[in-house]
């Protein structure tokens, strides 16, 4: 036998020479293309300050490329701004890209790994997916939910008749909507306090989503203590922490206590409460996760529902020829002498028509909620790195002039009606509306259910004018409308609708 002594130096050497061969290497492989950044901080000081959909949308044209990258510390965010980017990776190849970002504000500081919207693609996903899809998405369901979606419409169309608060009328609309489905809930004010905790709560999780926070870039943060000065993420924790926790368990308990006492309307939770009650034996984990799934129906769908809702009344505003088309169509099928109903639904293709237009003209998320990447990738001789955070650029998916043509910035609902047909055309380019691939919203039917009896009802009983802009000028299509710098965002309604007149 040879023994060897080896010099612990070379050994020291030849590791370091190993992993700095290593780096370079895996360094050197192509990124898809974005601004060059600086050593370390990367593209850090290159984020666009406002309307960062436009601004990567620029990007993809002077760079010549559908896909992006920008470059942190830590981490590589990859940008996708065109459908066919999106599809090719987050639908074709959504076995490693429908993960999430972890953020420690939401899930460890705020307590909120009970949404199903930050929830990586694991077990506990596809249970709750599997819950609101049973829960919200069977014909059964569909007919009970459409019932309140029509109550919850002819309750406002009732209250603009002596109501000058427009704004404040049509959000009460989508929260009374979405409170009657879920919860069998009526709220007759927007001060009713399980709408307060809703926007509340919302507001903090926006700021939290626009990023900002170093504790989701460096998590051992959180273990700094309170009284440090500049610590801001504790504050909005606590903050928060309580509203979270309110969210799931305020309304929950409400409609337990009203099951038990046989006072309880129909609704998602009374449905599944009387089961349980009626002896249907379910686990504790598959109850906490049904109450889960109702508190995310309850939370995520007022928010966007309003914001929709916003963005009818402004195109409807600033587009009187699309008005009066859709109303003669009601008046065609309604005989001017009621309401409309679903069952109205295939004899109206141009509302909704006019309800994809909204949803694709301004999308209310500028950008989908970000995918993780769990697995090294190569996408068009491009190296996509394990953990890169994806963004698809939804506001420039919708606008890819491959689908939606030359004209994508202007309102045409025509663009979704084909010559001679009764129905509207196949929904899954507007859809992407709604997010992409396995994580695309399960409360999409619900949304574009609420917006379609929303609009029809407005437009059977009212007619939009006068659109005015802060300052009182007149807007028209042509005015650069600048919307709110946010996840989600909407122009607000007062300004742009100051007259509602009533058609008969």
């Amino acid at each position: 036998m040879i023994n060897v002594a080896l010099d612990p130096r070379l050994i020291g050497i030849a590791a370091v020479t190993l992993l700095l061969t290593t780096f370079i290497l895996r360094n050197r492989r192509p990124s898809p293309p974005g601004p060059a950044g600086l050593p370390f901080f990367g593209n850090m000081f290159d984020l666009p300050k406002a309307e960062s959909w436009k601004v990567y949308l620029e990007w993809s044209k002077q760079y010549n490329s559908d896909i992006l990258s920008l470059k942190f510390p830590g981490t590589q965010f990859i940008i996708l701004n065109s459908a066919k980017v999106v599809n090719d990776l987050l639908v074709k190849r959504g076995n490693i890209y429908s993960d999430r970002p972890r953020s420690t504000m939401l899930y460890d500081l705020i307590e909120t790994s009970w949404l199903i919207v930050f929830m990586n693609g694991g077990d506990k996903w596809k249970e709750h997916r599997h819950i609101f899809r049973r829960e919200f998405d069977t014909p059964e369901a569909t007919a009970v939910n459409r019932i309140h979606e029509v109550q919850a419409s002819r309750r406002l169309l009732q209250r603009l008749l002596k109501s000058k608060d427009y704004e404040g009328e049509l959000r009460l609309a989508a929260v009374d909507s979405v409170l009657s489905i879920t919860y069998g809930i009526t709220p007759t004010s927007f001060e009713h306090p399980f709408i307060q905790v809703t926007e509340a709560v919302n507001k903090i999780f926006a700021d939290v989503a626009k990023g900002g926070y170093l504790v989701d870039i460096f998590p051992i943060l959180k273990y700094l203590p309170r009284w440090i000065p500049g610590l801001q993420f504790h504050r909005i924790a606590d903050r928060g922490r309580p509203l979270a926790k309110s969210v799931v368990t305020g309304p929950y308990s409400e409609i337990q206590a009203q099951v038990n006492n046989g006072t309880a309307l129909p609704s998602v939770a009374s449905r599944f409460l009387s089961a349980l009650q009626d002896g249907e034996k379910l686990s504790p984990r598959e109850v906490e996760a049904t109450r889960n799934v109702l508190a995310n129906a309850y939370l995520a769908g007022s928010d966007t529902s309003i914001c929709a809702l916003y963005n009818f009344v402004l195109a409807m505003a600033t587009h009187p020829e699309v008005q009066k088309k859709a109303q003669k169509d009601l008046d065609a099928v309604l005989g001017g002498v009621r309401l409309p109903e679903f069952s109205n639904f295939d004899k109206l293709p141009y509302i909704s028509a006019i309800v994809n237009e909204v949803f694709r003209w301004h999308a209310v998320t500028p950008f989908a909620v970000y995918h993780v990447s769990t697995a090294d990738d190569y996408y068009n001789g491009y190296f996509i790195r394990k953990g890169s955070v994806i963004v698809p650029n939804a506001w420039a998916i919708l606008r890819d002039e491959n689908i939606f043509g030359h004209d994508a910035d202007k309102f045409n609902p025509d663009r979704f009606i084909k010559p001679g047909a009764e129905t509207v055309p196949d929904l899954s380019d507007v859809d992407m509306a709604f997010g992409f691939g396995r994580r695309a919203c399960p409360g999409r039917f619900i949304a574009r259910d609420t917006i379609w009896i929303m609009a029809a009802s407005i437009l059977a009983a009212y007619e939009i004018s006068d659109p005015k802009d802060l300052a009182g000028n007149p807007i028209t299509r042509e005015t650069d409308l600048e919307f709110t710098n946010a996840m989600i965002r909407y122009r607000t309604v007062p300004d742009f609708c100051t007259t509602l007149l009533m058609i008969y």
